[in-house]
């Protein structure tokens, strides 16, 4: 049985389709989790709301009912309510941590046992979980949460035996999409870019080729990091 098959959790979003438009050909199979209720590219697709905890049982018998191996995985699943701490609510607290972060961590013990033996692993994260910035006070601390559940799996995979288990989280910076390049251009995109010292922003392009060497077989000795792609915003 092929085990060169990769499952998305949040496939949906404009980093996994970027990346699947360039590295589809890698793949054998590609399966895709979210929320929408159909898949705007992928066959094998399960639609799930990660704020009922029943999804962690779909999810399970879903790749049960697959029955494949996965070499790679990437978690993408994410939502930002642009809060700061005056308009934060309890509700948007908890729907942040339980789609943003909980949803990495059960996800992958609801497919643990369709991990292949050697299986990389990716979060997608933010450079809001590595500096603070306005507005981001429950997405900005679950993507903290997510890179520091990156390096704890990683201690708790470091035991098993019978695989090679490796997590690992990718933070870019904002990146720039077609559906926010007006907003980019605008004077808070302008305000943004001041603070790049490469006066630049993320590509779609400097993720996926990022992501693909993450998710490869050319970082394999890199264990529970998190790489930023920021062109310099995090370092000063």
């Amino acid at each position: 049985m092929s085990t060169n098959n990769l499952l998305i959790i949040g496939s949906e979003s404009h980093v996994c389709r970027d990346y699947i438009a360039r590295y589809n050909n890698y793949y054998n199979q590609i399966i895709g989790i979210d929320f929408p209720k159909e898949s705007s590219y992928l066959e094998y697709y399960l639609s799930v709301d990660f704020c009922n905890d029943t999804s962690y049982e779909q999810i399970e018998r879903f790749l049960f009912n697959l029955d494949m191996k996965f070499s790679q995985i990437i978690f993408a699943s994410g939502i930002n309510h642009m809060n700061d701490v005056f308009g934060v609510t309890t509700s948007d607290w908890d729907r942040t941590f339980d789609v943003n972060v909980k949803a990495a961590l059960f996800s992958l013990k609801a497919a643990y046992d369709y991990f292949s033996n050697q299986t990389a692993i990716v979060f997608i994260a933010s450079q809001n979980g590595v500096v603070a910035h306005d507005q981001r006070i429950d997405y900005g601390t679950s993507k903290s949460a997510l890179i520091h559940l990156a390096k704890n799996l990683s201690v708790d995979y470091a035991k098993v035996d019978d695989k090679d288990l490796r997590v690992n989280t990718l933070s870019p910076s904002y990146i720039q999409t077609e559906e926010n390049k007006d907003l980019l251009a605008s004077y808070f995109g302008k305000r943004l870019l001041a603070k790049i010292p490469y006066k630049q922003f993320v590509s779609l392009e400097d993720v996926s080729h990022a992501l693909h060497f993450l998710i490869g077989n050319n970082s394999k000795s890199i264990r529970g990091q998190n790489l930023i792609l920021d062109y310099g915003y995090t370092i000063i």
